[in-house]
């Protein structure tokens, strides 16, 4: 029923970019969710439903789907 979303190339450098951003802030590998792809203290994501949704920039943004509630 659900399908992950596909985006296109400049989507996607954006999504990779923002997440390395994070990463370099946030290096601490112990603070990840017990996947090991997003921070354990993430929130719910409104549109992906992704546990990734995080503060950067002033802005929370998913780390997953790239949905920021600044723009």
């Amino acid at each position: 029923m659900l399908h992950s979303p596909e985006f296109d190339t400049h989507q996607q450098q954006f999504l990779n970019a923002k997440r390395k951003e994070f990463e370099a802030i946030h290096s601490d590998t112990s603070t990840l969710d017990e996947s090991g792809n997003f921070p354990a203290k993430a929130l719910l994501c409104a549109k992906c439903q992704t546990k990734a949704l995080v503060l950067m920039d002033g802005c929370m943004t998913c780390l997953n789907c790239g949905d920021s509630k600044c723009g």
